[in-house]
C-alpha cells in the first residue's frame, strides 16, 4: 500500500504544469510564492516597462506602422524574464529582396499592426503599474523605515522630536513607545509582502498582454508551421517505407540474381571436370552478374544519386533529361543554377526532378519535356517542369507528388501546381539558396 501511494504521488507530481510564469506561480504556490524569483522578476519587469515605452516613443516614431516592430523585438527578449516558454516571432520569414517588398510583406501582416497597437498602449500601462506598485511598495517601506529608525532613537534614549521634523504622527503618544514602533514596522512588513503579490498579478497581466499581442503566430505562420509538421511526419514514415523497399528489392533482386550466379559457378565446375562445353553457363553467370550489378546501381542511385557525388546539380539534372530524350521525349533544358549550393538543398532538388521527370516518362503519355531552372531576384531557385502530357495530376493522384512537397517543404521552399485535365502539366518547385 505505502509503495502504491508513493508511486500516486509520484505521478501526481508529473502531471503538474510547469511553474513557467508569475500567473502559474501565484495560482500553484500562493503560500511560499514570496520566497521564489517570481516577485522580484515580476517587480524588475514592471520597473524597466516605462524606460522601454519612453525610449520607444522617442525614438521608433518615424517608422510610422512599422514602429511597433522593433518594441516586438525587444519585447519578446523582455518576456523572458517573466515568461520560461518559448517567444517565437509571429513574423513570416522573409525571403524578399529590396526593401520596398520587404515593407509590403511586413504591412500585410496581422502582428505589425497588433505590435504597433502594443505601443500605444505601453506607455498608459506602464505608467499605471509604476504607480500600483510605488502604493503598494513604497508606502509599506517608508513606513518600515520610520518606525525603524525612531525605534533606534528611542532605544538610545534620544528624543525623536530633536532630530526629526515633528509630525503629527511623531508627536502622538504612541512615537514614545518603542514596542508600538516594532508593531508598525511589522505592519509596514506584512504591507509589503501583499504589495508584492499585487506586483505579480500586475506583472502578469502585462504579461498576457504582451504574449496575445507580440508573440502569437500569425494565421499564416501558423499554416506553414502545420505543413512542415505533416511534411516531417510523412517523411518518417516515407524513411521507414523506403528502409523495407530497399530490403525488398536486395531480397527479390540482387540477392536472387547472385544466387543464381552462385549455382550457375558450381554447374560449370562441375560440367568442366567432365569435359562438357560450359560456354552458355558462362554466358548465363556473365548476364547474371551484369544484372546484379545493375539492380544494385538503382538501389544505390535511389539512396543518394551518383550523379551529384560525380558532378554538380547542373549535369546532374541534365542527365536526368537525356535519359528522358532516350525514352523518347522531345527535351528543352534551359538551367542556370548557382554553384554553391548546400548539398541538402542539391540533393533534394535533384530527387524531386527526377520524381517529377519519372511521371512524365511513365504517366503523362508526354511527347515533350521542358526543364528550366533560374536564380530569382528573392535569392531563390525556381525549377520548373512542364510537359504536354493529359494532365490531371495532382498530389492524391499517388504519383509521388506529396513525396516532392515533402522533400521541398523541409528545405524552406514551396511547390506549385498547375495541370488541368487535358494537359499542360506545370510543376514549380522554389527553394531558397542565398549563400550562408
Amino acid at each position: 500500500m505505502a509503495g502504491s501511494t508513493g508511486t500516486a504521488g509520484t505521478a501526481d507530481a508529473s502531471d503538474r504544469p510547469p511553474v513557467d510564469s508569475p500567473g502559474v506561480a501565484l495560482r500553484l504556490h500562493p503560500a511560499r510564492l514570496l520566497v521564489t524569483s517570481w516577485p522580484w522578476r515580476s517587480l524588475a519587469y514592471i520597473a524597466a516597462t516605462p524606460v522601454v515605452a519612453s525610449l520607444w516613443l522617442v525614438t521608433c516614431w518615424p517608422l510610422l506602422i512599422f514602429a511597433g516592430l522593433p518594441l516586438g523585438h525587444v519585447e519578446r527578449w523582455r518576456l523572458r524574464w517573466i515568461d520560461r516558454r518559448a517567444t517565437p516571432n509571429p513574423h513570416v520569414p522573409s525571403t524578399a529582396q529590396g526593401l520596398t517588398s520587404r515593407a509590403r510583406l511586413r504591412a500585410g501582416e496581422r502582428s505589425t499592426w497588433t505590435e504597433l497597437l502594443y505601443g500605444a498602449l505601453l506607455l498608459p500601462l506602464s505608467l499605471l503599474n509604476v504607480a500600483l506598485a510605488s502604493v503598494a511598495l513604497l508606502m509599506p517601506v517608508m513606513m518600515v523605515a520610520a518606525s525603524a529608525a525612531l525605534f533606534v532613537l528611542l532605544v538610545l534614549g534620544v528624543d525623536p522630536g530633536s532630530v526629526t521634523t515633528v509630525t503629527d504622527l511623531q508627536t502622538s503618544a504612541v512615537n514614545d513607545d518603542p514596542v508600538a514602533q516594532v508593531g508598525f514596522a511589522s505592519l509596514g512588513v506584512i504591507l509589503f509582502a501583499a504589495g508584492m503579490y499585487v506586483v505579480t498579478l500586475a506583472a502578469e497581466g502585462q504579461r498576457y498582454l504582451c504574449r496575445m499581442l507580440v508573440s502569437e503566430p500569425s494565421a499564416q505562420l501558423r499554416a506553414r508551421l502545420d505543413d512542415v509538421t505533416r511534411s516531417r511526419a510523412r517523411i518518417t514514415s516515407a524513411f521507414d517505407e523506403e528502409r523495407r523497399r530497399i530490403e525488398r528489392d536486395l531480397h527479390d533482386g540482387a540477392q536472387q540474381r547472385l544466387t543464381s550466379l552462385v549455382m550457375t559457378l558450381g554447374t560449370m565446375k562441375y560440367q568442366l571436370h567432365r569435359g562438357i562445353d560450359i560456354s552458355p553457363l558462362v554466358d548465363q553467370a556473365s548476364a547474371d552478374a551484369q544484372q546484379a550489378v545493375d539492380e544494385l546501381r538503382d538501389i544505390v542511385h535511389g539512396i543518394y544519386p551518383s550523379a551529384l557525388r560525380e558532378h554538380d546539380l547542373a549535369e546532374a539534372l541534365d542527365d536526368l533529361v537525356s535519359r528522358a530524350e532516350r525514352a523518347g521525349l522531345a527535351a528543352d533544358i534551359d538551367l542556370t543554377i548557382p554553384p554553391d549550393l548546400p548539398a541538402d538543398i542539391e540533393v533534394g532538388l535533384y530527387f524531386a526532378v527526377s520524381e517529377l521527370v519519372t511521371n512524365v516518362t511513365k504517366h503523362s503519355r508526354a511527347t515533350t519535356l521542358t526543364l528550366h531552372a533560374v536564380t530569382t531576384r528573392q535569392e531563390t531557385l525556381l525549377i520548373t517542369v512542364e510537359d504536354n502530357g493529359h494532365g490531371g495530376a495532382s498530389p492524391a493522384s499517388g504519383t509521388g507528388l506529396v513525396g516532392v512537397i515533402d522533400r521541398i517543404e523541409t528545405l524552406g521552399g514551396r511547390v506549385a501546381f498547375s495541370s488541368p485535365v487535358g494537359g499542360p502539366t506545370r510543376v514549380s518547385v522554389e527553394v531558397p539558396c542565398a549563400s550562408s
